[in-house]
């Protein structure tokens, strides 16, 4: 009765291994990050937070859903493991961007052919109080709003423990605030979050392209789902969703305007200035996940949609203009 009741929390300590032997298994499978020019880290640093993630996740699909309900569990299967595979090749040989996005589009056409019900073909407009029908360029349409979700997360892995407390948040807002059929999955997320974030927060485990790219697509896959279980707003997914992707929509113009391919990387993103101008970074990591959540937590009393996208906007240029300002100061 007790496995019954509390296996699910349980289920992601019987992968804790994974976090445990870190340096082995990085150093026996060559998933290690080598320090760069780039990056400040002193020793080459396993890169298995997406391995212990998937493991985890993928248990509990196959444990807690029903395997009848084929669409949900392959589509999931699909988005999920394929992602993770395109970042673990990634992160052994580095893949070229185009590559990265081809193989991002083959995965993700591939589980939305699968599951109509990962498909976004009606946008929920707040603003204008009306619905708007895609049609056929719903699955164009929903490819481009995963793969962008999916490098938006992956450029935000360059601090310690900062991609993973944002998948924290996500989740627990998913888990607390709108109904789906996910929850027990949603839960040993959480839970496997916070047990990556113990060995992360200090930066002896990192997630890689492979995590990171799991992270983008479980949260696609999250977010769809419910969306379309609720059809709430869209206005509301762009308050979670609005400082990743206002910053990724910056530097990859900015990169264009250089003259520069927009998938170089670089140290220009907003958490980078954040944490160049907050030394604590602990402080710093708070500070980005409260200038992250200032809109959500303002729709949940205000339902103005388009003040809402104004104070989104707003709140962005205002902490880029900020802390770039604080940045070319310090220099």
């Amino acid at each position: 009765m007790f496995l019954e009741n509390y296996f699910q929390y349980l289920l992601p300590f019987i992968f804790l291994p994974i976090l445990i032997y870190h340096k082995e298994i990085g150093i026996a499978t060559g998933l290690l990050d080598y320090p760069d020019k780039r990056k400040q880290h002193k020793n080459p640093t396993p890169k298995l937070g997406g391995l212990f993630i998937l493991c985890s996740t993928l248990a509990t699909i196959f444990i807690y859903f029903n395997l009848f309900n084929e669409r949900l569990v392959f589509s999931y299967v699909i988005l999920v493991c394929g992602l993770f595979f395109i970042g673990l090749v990634d992160d052994k040989i580095e893949i070229k961007a185009s590559s990265r996005l081809i193989l991002q589009f083959i995965t993700i056409a591939m589980a939305i052919s699968i599951d109509f019900n990962l498909n976004i073909d009606n946008l929920s407009l707040g603003t204008l109080i009306m619905d708007i029908k895609i049609f056929h360029g719903s699955n164009l349409f929903t490819i481009f709003c995963i793969i962008a979700l999916v490098n938006a997360i992956n450029l935000l892995d360059g601090k310690d423990g900062l991609a993973i407390c944002i998948f924290i948040i996500f989740l627990v807002i998913f888990k607390l605030i709108f109904t789906n059929s996910l929850g027990v999955l949603i839960l040993n997320l959480i839970i496997c979050g916070i047990l990556f974030l113990l060995f992360n927060i200090n930066g002896k485990i990192y997630l890689g392209n492979s995590g990171s790219y799991l992270l983008g697509g479980v949260m696609s896959f999250i977010t769809i789902q419910t969306y379309n279980y609720n059809k709430f707003p869209i206005e509301v997914i762009f308050c979670i969703f609005y400082l990743y992707g206002l910053d990724m929509l910056r530097v990859y113009c900015e990169r264009l305007m250089r003259g520069i391919h927009p998938f170089t990387p670089e140290n220009n993103h907003l958490h980078h200035y954040i944490f160049l101008k907050i030394k604590n970074k602990f402080l710093a990591l708070v500070s980005y996940l409260v200038i992250a959540s200032i809109p959500f937590m303002f729709q949940l009393i205000y339902k103005n949609y388009y003040l809402l996208i104004l104070i989104c906007i707003l709140v962005y240029l205002f902490s880029f203009l900020y802390f770039k300002k604080s940045k070319i100061l310090l220099e």
